[in-house]
């Protein structure tokens, strides 16, 4: 693995995950699940055991191509014999799930910053994501706590959502478009990802990959510290490291 220095920002183009990565969200996921098991079932699950089973949907081969999230939906619902269909579990959920992703989440520690420092340096900035258009729609427009330290909507060139794909990460399709619509070539960018499956992904496209750490991805840390690039434990270690002055970048 590389040390982290100052000719990372001699890179064009910075193109980052969302969920995990810039937003501290995986943990919503899995407890707004929990939580509608709870209180609409009876069944009281951890959210690690949720966890296991969403990844076995996000990290399995045979499940590259299709709706990852119902594919992921219809093993919760038949793992815990619901009796309703993944559609109906989902619907269930929605309502936590916007007050949750308008009123709680926010950017992990540093991102915002770092988002606002890049833009500075006059860099394109990139979006690569598994997250759906609806969801990508309420961090760039509903947000508060996001849009008022770093607006997406201002700061992003280009993003690839999981509408815009065929293949799921590991395969290299979204990070090949979102090259594509800005213009890019693999060694003039740098990813960030948090998870083994997005790392893979970037480094299948030919890019250079830093790690950012992220708690629901621990188990798989070790197989990420042998294909990064790079590694930080958050954006605010990255931005001291590469010597950037937060003080001067202000959301547009």
């Amino acid at each position: 693995m590389n040390k982290i220095n100052a000719k990372l920002l001699d890179k064009k183009y910075f193109i980052f995950d969302i969920d995990g990565t810039l937003i501290d969200s995986m943990g919503m996921w899995n407890s707004i699940d929990q939580k509608v098991l709870l209180d609409i079932f009876g069944i009281e699950v951890s959210q690690m055991d949720i966890k296991i089973l969403r990844d076995k949907a996000l990290y399995s081969e045979q499940n590259i191509q299709g709706d990852i999230y119902m594919i992921y939906y219809n093993d919760l619902v038949n793992t815990y014999n619901l009796g309703v269909s993944a559609e109906e579990f989902m619907q269930l959920g929605s309502d936590l799930l916007i007050n949750l992703s308008v009123n709680e989440l926010d950017y992990k520690k540093g991102a915002g910053e770092f988002l606002l420092a890049l833009k500075d340096l006059g860099k394109m900035i990139g979006v690569a994501s598994t997250t759906t258009k609806a969801q990508y729609n309420i961090y760039e427009e509903f947000n508060q706590n996001m849009i008022s330290k770093a607006p997406l909507k201002n700061l992003v060139n280009a993003a690839v959502l999981c509408e815009d794909v065929s293949k799921k990460k590991p395969d290299p399709e979204a990070y090949l478009l979102v090259m594509q619509k800005l213009g890019a070539k693999p060694d003039e960018c740098l990813v960030f990802e948090d998870s083994f499956n997005g790392v893979i992904a970037a480094k299948n496209a030919g890019i250079e990959v830093c790690s950012v750490y992220d708690e629901w991805a621990e188990n798989e840390q070790d197989l990420i510290d042998k294909i990064a690039d790079y590694k930080v434990k958050s954006f605010d270690e990255l931005m001291k490291i590469l010597e950037l002055d937060k003080e001067q970048s202000q959301p547009q």
